[in-house]
């Protein structure tokens, strides 16, 4: 089974969040998506997600991260753990569960399925 996977958002890791939400809504004109203390997601004009974060990043370094979006993460595990090497096994995190595998240039891809109840608030 292949998978058409839409993409989430790509997450860059922040020192100084407020300084960088700041940036990003100032100069670039992002609009504020969704906002927890240590998360802001953004939407452009075109509906495109980018998103800082402060806390633990999923893989050893703080190094962008690319999100697609599946609707059951499990499935979505299993077939494509077949296909390709994974790098964070399957996990639940507050905002859904996640699970990562490599790209052919060795960096990961996150595979996310939202929880209905995630911790940033829409705005």
């Amino acid at each position: 089974m292949t998978y058409a996977l839409p993409f989430a958002f790509a997450l860059e890791y922040v020192s100084d969040i407020e300084a960088t939400k700041r940036f990003y809504v100032d100069v670039f004109g992002l609009q504020i998506e969704r906002e927890a203390p240590m998360f802001v997601q953004f939407r452009d004009q075109a509906g495109v997600r980018y998103a800082i974060a402060s806390d633990e990043s999923m893989g050893d370094s703080r190094s962008l991260e690319l999100y697609w979006r599946v609707d059951d993460a499990e499935a979505a595990f299993n077939t494509l753990s077949q296909k390709a090497e994974v790098c964070l096994p399957l996990k639940q995190m507050a905002f859904g569960k996640v699970f990562g595998i490599k790209a052919p240039s060795g960096q990961p891809q996150y595979l996310v399925e939202f929880a209905q109840n995630r911790p940033s608030r829409a705005l």
